[in-house]
């Protein structure tokens, strides 16, 4: 081999070795996140998809906040059974744990931004972008506090792009695949010199934010 051709060699292999570096760096800091598919590690012990609430308790304690609503579509109020979004904050350090389980059984494990300590939470929700699209339930209220009013209800609606590869229960409807859907609808009033906004929940987190009249003091 040329000299020049050794030379070109050496520093290929060396930049293929400085990018594998970093893309393990990168893999295992991902891996440490507790983000490995359908599974959870708390301390020592690990839970996973199919694991009891019960074996969730012992592994990981009570969640910072249980959310638990049923859905049923057309088939009726809690046909399909009832569904609760357990909320894990391991602090700043640590991505937020969203738990979802049916029937006292985990059904996925999500990952939701970085954990907070709740004292330095609470910020100006009236402002455009506050309350981003796919925040949690317990991010907005961390952030947002409890609305003036709540109303629920249940929907069959279309997957939406994160929806697509969601193991949970879908439904065939004339020929469309629907989702059995718990919307909430938040409204919250910033006082008479900001605009009042509405929060649009679908299963626990943000789907929409909808501006309206002039709040009140």
């Amino acid at each position: 081999m040329r000299s020049k051709d050794r030379d070109l060699g050496m520093r290929f292999s060396k930049t293929n070795m400085k990018a594998w570096c970093i893309l393990a760096a990168a893999l295992l800091a991902y891996a440490d996140s507790g983000s490995a598919a359908g599974s959870l590690r708390c301390g020592s012990r690990l839970v996973a998809q199919g694991d009891s609430a019960a074996q969730l308790l012992g592994a990981c304690g009570e969640p910072d906040l249980r959310d638990v609503w049923t859905t049923g579509g057309a088939y009726g109020p809690g046909a399909l059974g009832a569904v609760e979004q357990w909320t894990y904050n391991l602090g700043p350090s640590q991505l937020l744990r969203i738990v979802q389980l049916r029937q006292g059984r985990i059904e996925s494990i999500e990952l939701e931004g970085y954990g907070f300590s709740p004292s330095s939470a609470a910020r100006d929700c009236s402002a455009a972008g506050a309350i981003p699209r796919g925040m949690s339930k317990y991010r907005l209220l961390a952030r947002c506090g409890t609305p003036l009013t709540r109303v629920a209800d249940q929907r069959l609606l279309h997957p939406n792009p994160r929806q697509l590869n969601d193991p949970g229960w879908r439904l065939r409807h004339h020929g469309e695949v629907l989702i059995p859907t718990y919307r909430e609808e938040w409204t919250y009033n910033f006082g008479s010199s900001k605009l009042m906004r509405t929060v649009i929940l679908d299963n626990g987190s943000v789907s929409d934010v909808q501006i309206g009249e002039r709040g009140f003091d």
